[in-house]
C-alpha cells in the first residue's frame, strides 16, 4: 500500500444511539460558537460594503435573497474587484483547463523511474478526471471570493455515488470552526433550518425526536425545526461514544435545544476530516479564523461611498439648487420645468430664487475616487489577477508574466503557500483517499512500496513564483553562449543535462517529455558506439583504396613509390 498525503473519509454510518450526554455536543457547539461572535461585527460589515451577497447571520434565512442596500452601495467597486480577483485565483491556482498539480515520490530518483512515472502519471490523470466531472471548481470560486472579502472560506468535501466527490460550500456566519494545538482547522460546527418533511427524509422517522413525529403525524411536514451538526475528532473513542472507536472523527446531528431526549438524528463517522477551511492570513497559531485583503480594504471602501456620495449631492445641488420664496408667493413655488409660480408683489426680486449657487468641482470628485479605486484594487491585486485570467497560454509564458508583475507576485507568496497548505493540500489528500478506498488507483510499482506520495504545485501561479529561477538560469546560458565563439571550452562548465530538467521542472513540463537518464545515458553510449563503428569503417576504405592504388601503380616512371621503394635499404 502506498502512502497517499496524510492518509484520510469515506463515512460509515452507525446505527442510532441513545446517549445521556448529548449536552455534552450543545456545550461544545456554544463554545465554538461563542469564540465566532468577536468577528461577527467585522464580518457583517465587510458583508454589507464589499461583498453583500455574501454572509449569514442573525438567522437569515440562505434561502430567501438577500437584497443589496444601494443606499450604501453607491459604487459597486469593490465588489467587481473581489469577482475579478477571484477568477484570476482559480485561473491561476485551479484552472480547469490546464494541470495545476503533479505527484511525486519522496525520493526524487525513484520519481524518475519509467515505470514509477507511468503509475504517478495514469494516478494524475485519473485524479484530474474526477475533479472535472465533479462540483469542485465552482467551489473554488466561492472560496475565493470568501477568502478574499471575510479572509476564511469553508467547504467539505465527500464521497458521491455518481461523481465520486462532491463538495458543499458555506458563506462566513453561518459555521464555525477549531483548532488543534498546531493551528490547522480540525472541528467544524453549524446549525441549519430543515423542515419536517426534510428530516424525516434524510434521518428516518424514528431517529427524528418526538417533536418531529408529532408534526410528521399531523401532517405538519413544512414546520421548520433548527437541526445543528457538528464534526470533530474523536478524542475518547472508549468513552462517551463507544461506536466511534475505529472512526478519527465524529460527526453528530441533532436537534437545537433537545437535550432531553438522548437521540441523535444522526451519527457518523470519518476516516479523514472532510472539511476544508483555508484562510488567507492567521497572525498566530492561536487564531481561528483568517484576515484578508477585505479587513484591509474596508476603510477606502467606505471612503469611497463617502466620496461617491458627496459628488452626487454637489451634482445634484448645481443641477438643482435648493430655493427660498418670500411672502408673495402664493402657495407652494412649482419646481418643475415649465412650472409657474404666482406671486401677488410687485417689488423687485420677489417671488422664489436660489438660496445659494453652487458650483461644484467635478474633477476633483472623480479624481478623488480614482485614487481611490486604484487603492481598493491594490489591496485585492485585481491587476495581477486580472492579467492572469486573460493569459493566452500560447502566446505568454508564466516568466513573461512574472516579469511584469514580479514584486507583487514575491508578496504574494507566503498567501499562496497557506492556501496551498490549507486548501489544495486537503482537497488532494481527501481525492486520493476516497479514491483508494473505492479501489480506483492503480497497483503500484514494487519500487515505491510504502513510501510517501507527495504534490508539486505547478499552475500558473506556481510556476511565476518559479520562474525568478528560470530567468537565472536563461542569464547564465545566454552569458556562456555569448563566450563560447571565443572559448569554445567555456561550454564544459555547465551540467547541461542537470539544467534542462531543473528548468523543466520550474516551468512545470510534464514528465513525460523528458527523457530517464539511464535511457539518455544508452543512446549516448549507442551513438558512440555507431561513431566509432563508423570511423573504423571510413579509415579501411582508406587503406584499401591506398593499397589499390600502389598495386596498380608502375615501376621505373619515376613515381613516388619509385622513390619509396629506393628508400628503403636492401637487405642483405
Amino acid at each position: 500500500m502506498v502512502k497517499s498525503m496524510y492518509d484520510n473519509p469515506t463515512s460509515q454510518q452507525f446505527g442510532n444511539n441513545r446517549v445521556s450526554k448529548k449536552a455534552e455536543f450543545e456545550k461544545r457547539f456554544n463554545a465554538m460558537k461563542d469564540k465566532a461572535v468577536h468577528y461577527t461585527t467585522s464580518w457583517k460589515d465587510l458583508s454589507k460594503f464589499l461583498n453583500p451577497t455574501r454572509g449569514l447571520f442573525d438567522g437569515t434565512k440562505k434561502d430567501r435573497g438577500q437584497m443589496i442596500d444601494h443606499k450604501i452601495i453607491l459604487d459597486s467597486h469593490a465588489t467587481g474587484s473581489i469577482r475579478k480577483s477571484a477568477s484570476g485565483l482559480n485561473s491561476g491556482m485551479t484552472s480547469k483547463n490546464r494541470p495545476w498539480f503533479k505527484l511525486m515520490i519522496a525520493d526524487g530518483e525513484i520519481s524518475e523511474m519509467p515505470n514509477v512515472r507511468l503509475w504517478l502519471d495514469e494516478v494524475q490523470k485519473r485524479m484530474y478526471d474526477i475533479l472535472r466531472g465533479s462540483n469542485i471548481y465552482g467551489t473554488f470560486q466561492n472560496i475565493y471570493e470568501e477568502l478574499l472579502t471575510f479572509g476564511t472560506g469553508c467547504f467539505i468535501l465527500l464521497e458521491d455515488f455518481n461523481t465520486v466527490i462532491r463538495s458543499r460550500c458555506f458563506t462566513i456566519g453561518e459555521y464555525f470552526l477549531g483548532i488543534d494545538k498546531t493551528g490547522r482547522v480540525n472541528s467544524f460546527a453549524r446549525s441549519f433550518e430543515m423542515t419536517v418533511g426534510q428530516m424525516v427524509s434524510t434521518f428516518g422517522l424514528k431517529n427524528c425526536p418526538t417533536t418531529v413525529q408529532a408534526d410528521w403525524e399531523s401532517n405538519q411536514v413544512d414546520r421548520p425545526h433548527i437541526v445543528r451538526h457538528l464534526i470533530e475528532p474523536n478524542e475518547n473513542p472508549a468513552g462517551m461514544m463507544p461506536q466511534f472507536t475505529m472512526m478519527p472523527f465524529r460527526s453528530v446531528y441533532w436537534e437545537e435545544g433537545n437535550c432531553d431526549e438522548g437521540k441523535f438524528l444522526d451519527v457518523r463517522g470519518y476516516k479523514r476530516f472532510p472539511v476544508v477551511a483555508p484562510r488567507w492570513s492567521v497572525p498566530t497559531t492561536d487564531i481561528i479564523y483568517g484576515f484578508g485583503p477585505g479587513w484591509e480594504a474596508l476603510g477606502d471602501v467606505r471612503e469611497l461611498q463617502k466620496t461617491k456620495f458627496d459628488k452626487l449631492m454637489a451634482q445634484a445641488k448645481s443641477h438643482n439648487p435648493p430655493v427660498q420664496s418670500d411672502a408673495s408667493v402664493e402657495g407652494h413655488p412649482n419646481l418643475l420645468p415649465g412650472g409657474v409660480t404666482k406671486t401677488s408683489a410687485s417689488v423687485p426680486n420677489a417671488g422664489v430664487r436660489a438660496s445659494y449657487q453652487v458650483d461644484p468641482n467635478i474633477a476633483s470628485f472623480l479624481e478623488a475616487i480614482n485614487d481611490t479605486k486604484a487603492a481598493i484594487d491594490r489591496h485585492f491585486f485585481t491587476d495581477l489577477f486580472t492579467m492572469i485570467s486573460a493569459i493566452d497560454y500560447g502566446q505568454v509564458t508564466a516568466m513573461e508574466v512574472a516579469e511584469k508583475k514580479q514584486e507583487k507576485i514575491m508578496l504574494m507568496g507566503p498567501i499562496l503557500n497557506q492556501l496551498d497548505e490549507e486548501m489544495l493540500a486537503d482537497v488532494i489528500s481527501l481525492l486520493y483517499g476516497i479514491m483508494d478506498d473505492n479501489g480506483m488507483i492503480p497497483q503500484p510499482p514494487s519500487e515505491i512500496e510504502g513510501r510517501e506520495v507527495k504534490v508539486q504545485y505547478i499552475s500558473i501561479l506556481a510556476q511565476m513564483q518559479r520562474a525568478v529561477g528560470t530567468e537565472k538560469i536563461e542569464k547564465v546560458i545566454g552569458f556562456i553562449g555569448q563566450l563560447a565563439p571565443v572559448n569554445p571550452n567555456i561550454v564544459d562548465v555547465v551540467n547541461w543535462d542537470e539544467a534542462v530538467r531543473l528548468y523543466a521542472d520550474m516551468e512545470g513540463a510534464p514528465e513525460k517529455i523528458l527523457n530517464d537518464p539511464v535511457f539518455v545515458e544508452e543512446v549516448r553510449a549507442s551513438r558512440a558506439q555507431q561513431a566509432q563503428a563508423q570511423q573504423a569503417l571510413a579509415a579501411s576504405d582508406v587503406a584499401a583504396k591506398a593499397g589499390k592504388t600502389m598495386s596498380e601503380t608502375e615501376l621505373g616512371k619515376n613515381s613516388a613509390l619509385d622513390v619509396l621503394r629506393e628508400s628503403v635499404p636492401a637487405q642483405q
